[in-house]
This record gives structure tokens, C-alpha cells and sequence, in this order.
């Protein structure tokens, strides 16, 4: 979604087409989040496809929500700006950035990882300003949202499951061959796509 919102905006795409192009975009992840098999435990195997359920967590210091200052796991930041042209003036994405380090879903007794940039947000808790958010805000009319996911959420995630060892060498101890756990990864036509509720 990132590069076409990207592409989009250097094109110059009007803020109604490319709001248009968005929504029928979410609608296609709504529509493959909610069409997803759930998947428990005991369903886990190299290249299963479907949907998980687990709390959020994230290795390392977590990060800061833009605007509120409360911690959490991952957050969207969308900035827009205004501008004016021979098509009109509107709202145009200047800025989309998805900021987190590498996440973990504690489902049941088993560990999922994902990283941020595998996957899209479909629902998330969120805050809206007017006014840019960025560390370095840019002059001029500016609207910001930021949609993010608190560590300790419940959250859904819909991918493909990949084994991978754990190079953790406490982990490997407590196994009589090498230790694995899970990473859900995505590609262009089944994405990581995530849902979180507030924790």
C-alpha cells in the first residue's frame, strides 16, 4: 500500500481519486482479513495461510506515539498537506511512515513474530490533529492521523506462517532437536494485515 499511496502522490493524484483508490484498497484487506481461516495451535505449520489471535508485544524499547507520547508497539503516521493546482486545491499525503521494531503475537504458549514492514493496518485505535506530527513538522496547513497498536492489545493477524530457528541458545536447550518458532509473512496478493482493539 505504501508504494502506490507514494506513487500516487507524486503523480499528483487528486485527494478524491486517491482517497477513492484507498478505500476500495481497505475494502480488498477488510475482505481478505475477514475471509481468512483462523488458525489456533495446533494449525500451525510451515505455509499455512489464515488468521491468528494473540496480545501484542514488541522486542526492544517501544515506540512513541506522535501527538499523545503514550508507548506503544507500532504506529501508522499520515501526514497531509494542502496545496493548491490547475485541478483544484485539496488535502495530498505528503508523508506515510509505519514505525516499530520486530513485533511478537503471544499465541497461547507460542511465540509469532512480524515485522512492520510486512504488514498493513485494517483497525486500530487512533488520534487525529491539525497540525504536522512529523519530528520535523513542515510549514504551512497541515492535518496529521496516527493509528497505533499498545503493547499488551489483543490483535488479529492474517498471513502465511514460515518456521524459522530461534538463535536464542536458552531456547534451543529446552528442545532435543534445533528450536523453532513461527514469523507471518506476506507477499503482494495475501499481505500481513492486522486489526487491534484497544488493551
Amino acid at each position: 500500500m505504501f508504494w502506490l499511496i507514494t506513487m500516487l502522490a507524486t503523480l499528483g493524484v487528486g485527494g478524491g481519486a486517491l482517497f477513492a483508490t484507498l478505500n476500495r484498497m481497505g475494502a480488498n484487506l477488510e475482505k481478505l482479513f475477514d475471509s481468512a481461516p483462523e488458525l489456533d495451535e495446533g494449525r500451525f505449520a510451515e505455509g499455512v495461510f489464515g488468521k491468528i489471535s494473540g496480545v501484542m508485544g514488541a522486542r526492544g524499547t517501544l515506540a512513541t506515539v506522535p501527538g499523545l507520547g503514550v508507548p506503544c508497539a507500532l504506529y501508522e503516521l499520515v501526514v497531509y498537506s494542502m496545496h493548491d493546482d490547475r485541478n483544484g486545491g485539496g488535502w495530498r499525503v505528503v508523508h506515510r511512515d509505519l514505525v516499530g521494531g520486530d513485533l511478537e503475537v503471544a499465541v497461547g504458549n507460542t511465540i509469532v513474530r512480524v515485522a512492520p514492514r510486512d504488514l498493513y493496518l485494517v483497525r486500530a485505535p487512533s488520534h487525529d490533529a491539525n497540525s504536522d506530527l512529523r519530528a520535523h513538522p513542515a510549514s504551512g496547513p497541515h492535518q496529521s492521523r496516527v493509528r497505533y497498536v499498545p503493547a499488551g492489545a489483543t490483535v488479529q493477524l492474517v498471513g502465511t506462517l514460515t518456521r524459522e530457528v530461534d538463535a536464542d541458545p536458552a531456547a534451543q536447550r529446552d528442545y532435543r532437536e534445533i528450536a523453532t518458532r513461527y514469523r507471518l509473512v506476506g507477499s503482494r496478493r495475501q499481505p500481513v494485515v492486522l486489526a487491534a482493539n484497544d488493551a
